[in-house]
This record gives structure tokens, sequence and C-alpha cells, in this order.
């Protein structure tokens, strides 16, 4: 029961990780009806998105060991970017409320410019 919770857990953390880096893309965010992103906040979401996808091969490979916890990050790492592609072919609303919270402005600093 506790591997399965794990998978799920890890499978959720790389579905966000994907969902981030998707919801950069121009044509992703037109689809959930937001506005783009400004550069500098793209890049820090990506990096977050990056940092993200780490953390979860960490995770993997330090409760599975290194053999078998790289085979289910890379297993679940597939079928969480599949998952987000099909969110975004049919219902891309579903990811409205990340693609709001990208664009708030609560989360940011302000740029000086």
């Amino acid at each position: 029961m506790a591997v399965l919770l794990f998978s799920l857990a890890l499978g959720g953390l790389l579905f966000l990780a994907f969902a981030l880096l998707a919801l950069t893309q121009f044509q992703h965010r037109r689809a959930t009806g937001q506005q783009d992103l400004p550069a500098h906040r793209i890049v820090v979401v990506r990096k977050i998105a990056g940092v993200l996808l780490v953390m979860a091969l960490a995770m993997a490979v330090w409760q599975q060991g290194g053999g078998f916890g790289f085979l289910l990050w890379v297993g679940l790492a597939s079928l969480a970017a599949c998952m987000v592609a099909l969110a975004l072919s049919w219902q891309p609303r579903t990811l409205v409320p990340l693609a709001m919270l990208m664009q708030a402005r609560v989360f940011w600093k302000k740029q000086s410019e």
C-alpha cells in the first residue's frame, strides 16, 4: 500500500512538472484561455519544473533503489507526459487553475524595468 501511495505521489509531482512546462508555451496557454507569460516568468517556471523533475528522480532512487527507482521514474514520467498531452488536447480547461496560478502576481516579485 505504501508503494502505491508513493507511486501516486510521484506521478502527481511529475504531472505537475510536465504541466508547468507545457503551460509555458503560448499555444497551450491560449488553449486554457490565459494570457502569455512575460519572458522572465517563463524562465523561472521552467526552472521550477526542472527542479521538480530532478526532485522526483531523487525521491524515486532514494525510495526504491538505483535500478528500480530510475525505471519507475522513467515509466511514470512517460505516463505523466502522456496525461498532460491528453489533458491539453481533450480538456484544456482542467489545467486552467494552474495556468491562473502561474499568472498570479502574488507569487512573483515586481521586476524593475
